[in-house]
């Protein structure tokens, strides 16, 4: 009888287990984290995945990680940077790529960024959701000839860099990638395809 008891017992654990896990799901996922980039993603647009930023942003150099938001008007968002609105991003490198990036080419102080809500862009200002990722003491600088050269906009782009923390900040207008094959039309309205030369940092 004791055997069956332990064995009995032992059931009566393991279903205690099992149910507690099941009991967990059912009120949602066990890790916390993917709820609140959940959240940050519904309330804010505030993202972190990597994949479109290193397919816009390749030729800053390594990213380390990144944090990014896409205005989308009356509070949609789309998933991957498009069409005709903004995109701010916080890119992370790995250190020392921005100070050879800048090395030898002329750069110009950079204001403060002006932080604005989330849900009201207004020209540059910065999504507010993004300010814990820049650094507090930055000394943010421009370098006006390498926006066309590492960022692909259909119109505006403008990027500042914090050499010290290896941070640069983009606001662009529908970045894509800087290296896919582009259609040219010349002045007679002849169209041709045109591949970009990789952009290979100064090492």
């Amino acid at each position: 009888m004791r055997r069956r008891t332990k064995v009995v017992g032992a059931f009566l654990v393991l279903g205690a287990v099992f149910g507690g896990l099941a009991a967990c799901r059912a009120n949602g996922p066990a890790h916390g984290e993917r709820v609140i980039e959940s959240d940050a993603v519904k309330t804010t647009g505030l993202r972190t995945d990597m994949a479109p930023m290193v397919t816009r942003f390749h030729r800053f150099g390594e990213l380390v990680d990144a944090q990014w938001v896409l205005h989308w008007p009356g509070g949609e968002r789309e998933l991957v940077p498009s069409n005709e609105h903004p995109l701010f991003a916080v890119l992370h490198l790995k250190p020392g790529q921005v100070k050879r990036l800048l090395d030898g080419r002329r750069t110009e102080p950079a204001r403060k960024p002006v932080l604005a809500a989330d849900d009201l862009p207004h020209g540059g200002d910065v999504p507010a959701s993004l300010a814990p990722y820049l650094p507090a003491d930055a000394a943010w600088v421009l370098a006006p000839e390498l926006d066309e050269v590492l960022v692909r906009a259909r119109s505006t782009a403008a990027v500042q860099y914090d050499p010290a923390s290896d941070t640069v900040l983009v606001f662009c207008i529908n970045p894509n990638d800087p290296d896919e094959v582009r259609t040219m039309v010349d002045t007679g309205g002849r169209t041709s395809l045109v591949t970009p030369s990789p952009f290979v940092p100064p090492s």
